[in-house]
């Protein structure tokens, strides 16, 4: 009889409530496996576990909606380990980085009002199977499992049933009742103990029998039933491998089976007033999501019982002065409000995120935290009176000129370029909410994220109304007593976002990172997006279509390669073809199966004809879809252009990003690379060109980051051969190879560049070896040689890596900060990424800081030449401009000059025209 003891509420309903009980650890443990690593706080708090473990949590909240529910845990060492010693022993220790997040899994099942239930020498499966029984026996309560391992599948009955998460994704879950567990194994559930008694299971280091399988084990059971009645019977058990191996085996078996079982008989009380859900304080729940940066989860949060909020009185937000302008008085009160406070927030509503194409909505602006008005400008006319653009354009835009007053806004290059487009005058941007966290290491810099974590504000999501999918519209038929409020909304968290990051980004120093590069920078990427650059069309539909003939002759040679044909699209199949057919030598394993990634297929390239064509293969489909066909769809049909959008706040060293297209990626190492470029040409068409005669000029920094290296470190070798403006990797070469200059070989070079640029990135002997084809020892020789002639950079890149392990960040010359939490993490891989990222850091943060401060002088210098050159694009350590071909030489001059004028470094910065 079960010891269970069960307290029924008062009011307990006669409908078969649910009780839901979760195991524990075992969706902690997967949660862990599942959610990528990377996840972390803008502090560096690890949180993939305890983010997946809450989603989990709160799917099954919703999909169960059960009356109660409990949390079993772990009770420590258990009686299994005593009477088998090897039970569970190959299994690694709890990861470091999961233990602290354990801690917080516990937290968070506390704020949610959750009992825990663990007893001292039994697993989580045991107080589950205690509680199951107990509470399933009767029919009064539908009992609900949701665990990751199978094993509890021996639990089921008429009112048990048990969830599992999916094997491919872990947001998929598998509902077992009695019929799934007889369609699984062909028996019944309280046979699967003797099933894992049988085959035995890996997981647990439960051994089983020797030499029985899963089928023999699956027709013992349906034949017999339990291990008891099969070992009683043996003589009748066939074929006869199986029944020596059990009459060899018995002790084990009765062994394995007890170890299978799951103990449904602990003394327990379960006290199901405390298990209702519900009965927790919500504030306290949204505090501790706030900690951990979760803003998705407060919306699927369960409805929370009004008495279980704490008594002590929170402190009330004020509720906001909104006003929607539909007068000319109303836009002259704002406009002097803003005059009197000094500063505003603004944000345009637009029909579009795309702001070359996207038609103004409405302004939004806030001149404090608790006071702001939105002017709409194009929602339906049936919406109330609005003023006309004529009006609003007139009353506001000495507004937004003035100098004298700071205008504020989230992701302002997004709200110039729309404004300016409509013929609003530049703002006086004097702060960028986005750009403050970006700065600061926020992992996510959007506004209902930032104003969620720092501010505790929930605000509208954007799709309550505009809707989602097929049935989304755009604001334009929204109307503005809709619109209002969720704009004001978003320009009054704004404005607080700003005064609560204004005094971090002072106290970590980065006041002049902020406001004499990033800010001066937004309005130089806002003309660069809205002047775009051409593409030769017809270079572009010739180039696709010689890549598709090349398709074809490597899908003819591959296949007469292999054999048969083979869907060489399909990584199952080149997988099964390569490891399988060929017996090639496997890389690693993936959930999937074999890894067919670049790296595993180049180390295999020499061991078989085939592989240089698939890999050929694949680099020219990414090529024709990324940049090929893409390009020719990304031309805007107004403009006759590419106009594609600079990200400041996304590469975590500093860098610009680009999307729609992206042009960073671009090979430019390769032929195929370079001829992507040639994609890109001066728009000679009356109805699009720039100028009368016009030509591209680009200019690239030469080996910036080498640069910066000699300057950081001061190593002396570096700085002399760079004053004397020597060829650095000949200069390398030299003194690894203990040659002369004129005895470099074209080889010995080659390997220097590799030493020179690897090591900026962590390469290590492996990674020499693989680009320069020198034996393993050869490259560790060469890496060793190359320390000991330039210790210096070995004592900065070391210094630079103790820094990171004693902070936690690492940062540029100028103060910007690449958090690296993965510097102490047990798992070697991700602390050897962390190393090398913190060794570059600052290098690549430098030479970001350098091109940007370059752009932003280039662009004031071309401000009174706009008719005779204009900025296109940055790519890298490049500017390409378009220019009026009679004007180029002083063109010429100016860039160079500017570029090579950006920094002043230990060593000159040179500038590569092109």
């Amino acid at each position: 009889m079960s010891d269970v003891t069960t307290l029924i509420p008062d009011q307990a309903s006669t409908d078969r409530p649910t009780l839901v009980l979760v195991d524990g650890f075992g969706l902690i443990f997967r949660a862990y496996f599942a959610i990528p690593h990377g996840m972390v706080t803008s502090k560096g708090e690890q949180t993939n576990a305890v983010f997946g473990f809450t989603s989990m949590l709160l799917d099954v909240l919703r999909a169960q909606a059960p009356t109660y529910m409990v949390i079993a845990l772990e009770g420590g060492r258990t009686f299994r380990e005593d009477v088998f010693a090897d039970y569970k022993a190959h299994r690694e220790a709890m990861p470091e980085d999961l233990r602290s997040q354990v801690a917080r899994v516990r937290e968070l099942i506390e704020a949610l009002g959750i009992p825990i239930e663990q007893r001292d020498g039994y697993e989580a499966d045991d107080v589950i199977g205690s509680l199951s029984t107990h509470c399933g026996r009767d029919g009064s309560l539908n009992v609900v499992i949701v665990t990751g391992d199978s094993d509890l599948l021996q639990l089921v009955s008429d009112h048990v049933q048990v969830v599992l998460p999916g094997t491919q994704r872990f947001g998929e879950i598998r509902v077992f009742d009695r019929a799934a567990v007889q369609h699984r194994y062909g028996f019944e559930p309280e046979l699967v103990a003797d099933y894992k008694a049988l085959v035995g299971d890996k997981s647990d280091n439960i051994p089983g029998v020797p030499g029985i399988g899963d089928k023999t084990a699956k027709a013992l059971i349906a034949r017999f039933g339990p291990v008891e009645e099969i070992l009683k019977r043996l003589d009748e058990v066939t074929p006869p491998k199986a029944r020596n191996a059990l009459a060899a085996n018995e002790d084990l078996a009765r062994q394995s089976k007890h170890l299978a079982t799951i103990v449904r008989d602990l003394d327990i009380t379960l006290d199901l007033d405390r298990a209702t859900v519900g009965k927790y304080d919500r504030d306290a729940v949204i505090s501790l999501f706030r900690e951990l940066e979760f803003r998705g989860f407060v919306d699927r949060l369960p409805e929370a019982d009004p008495s279980q909020a704490v008594a002590a009185p929170r402190q009330q937000r004020p509720e906001p002065k909104r006003t929607i302008v539909r007068t000319e008085e109303a836009l002259t009160q704002l406009v002097a409000r803003a005059r009197e406070t000094g500063a505003y927030a603004i944000d345009v509503e637009t029909d579009s995120v795309n702001p070359i194409d996207a038609k103004l909505v409405g302004i939004a602006i806030a001149v404090s935290p608790g006071e702001s008005y939105y002017i709409p400008l194009a929602h339906p006319a049936t919406d109330g009176p609005q003023l006309s653009p004529e009006a609003v354009h007139a009353g506001l835009s000495p507004l937004l000129a003035d100098a004298a007053v700071a205008a504020y806004a989230h992701h302002a290059k997004y709200d110039l370029a729309v404004l300016q487009r409509h013929g609003y005058p530049l703002l006086n941007v004097a702060d960028d909410s986005m750009i403050d966290a970006y700065l600061l290491g926020e992992t996510s810099v959007g506004l209902k994220k930032l104003a969620f974590v720092r501010l505790g504000i929930e605000m509208t999501e954007i799709t309550s109304l505009i809707g989602s999918g097929r049935a989304q519209i755009t604001m334009d038929q929204v109307s503005s007593e809709e619109a209002g409020p969720y704009a004001c909304g978003d320009v009054e968290a704004t404005f607080e976002l700003v005064e609560a990051l204004r005094p971090e980004i002072e106290e970590r120093g980065l006041g002049p990172l902020l406001h004499e590069i990033e800010i001066p920078l937004i309005p130089v990427l806002v003309d660069m997006e809205q002047t775009g650059i051409a593409v030769d069309i017809p270079y572009l539909h010739e180039f696709s279509a010689e890549l598709s003939a090349r398709f074809d002759q490597l899908e003819a040679e591959i296949q007469t390669r292999a054999g048969h044909p083979i869907n060489i699209g399909s990584n199952r199949q080149i997988a099964s073809l390569l490891f399988e057919e060929l017996k090639l030598p496997s890389g690693r394993r993936t959930k999937t199966g074999y890894s067919v990634d670049v790296d595993v297929l180049e180390a295999i390239r020499d061991q078989h004809p085939i592989i240089g064509p698939i890999l050929e293969h694949r680099t020219l489909a990414k090529l024709k879809s990324t940049y090929i066909d893409a390009l020719q769809r990304e031309v805007n049909p107004r403009t006759g252009r590419v106009h594609t959008s600079f990200n400041q706040t996304v590469a975590a060293t500093g860098r610009l990003s680009s999307t729609n297209p992206n042009l960073q990626n671009i090979p430019i190492r390769s032929e195929l690379g370079r001829r992507v470029r040639q994609a890109f040409i001066a728009d000679t068409r009356p109805e699009y060109r720039l100028f009368a005669d016009p030509v591209l000029l680009s200019a690239d920094y030469s080996q910036i980051e080498l640069r910066l290296v000699a300057h950081a470190t001061g190593e002396p070798f570096l700085i002399e051969a760079y004053q004397r403006g020597e060829d650095i990797h000949r200069a390398t070469a030299a003194a690894v190879y203990g040659v002369d200059l004129a005895d470099v070989t074209a080889e010995m070079r080659a390997v220097a560049k590799t030493v020179n640029f690897g090591l900026l990135y962590g390469m290590q002997a492996y990674g020499v070896s693989r680009d320069t084809g020198l034996p393993r020892a050869e490259a560790q020789r060469v890496i060793d040689a190359y320390w000991q002639q330039l210790p210096t950079v070995k004592r900065y890149f070391d210094g630079t890596k103790q820094f990171a392990i004693n902070h936690g960040y690492v940062q540029a010359e100028s103060g910007r900060r690449r958090y690296v939490p993965d510097i102490q993490s047990a798992q070697p891989q991700r602390r050897m990424a962390a190393e090398r990222a913190a060794i570059n850091m600052p290098l690549q943060g430098g030479a970001a800081d350098i091109i940007k401060v370059a752009m932003i002088r280039l662009h004031k210098e071309l401000q009174p030449l706009k008719d005779q050159a204009r900025l296109l694009l940055q790519v890298h350590d490049e500017l390409v401009l378009e220019v009026d071909r009679p004007n180029l030489p002083r063109i010429a001059q100016i860039l160079k000059s500017t570029m090579e004028g950006a920094a002043q470094l230990k060593v000159p910065l040179e500038v590569e025209m092109g």
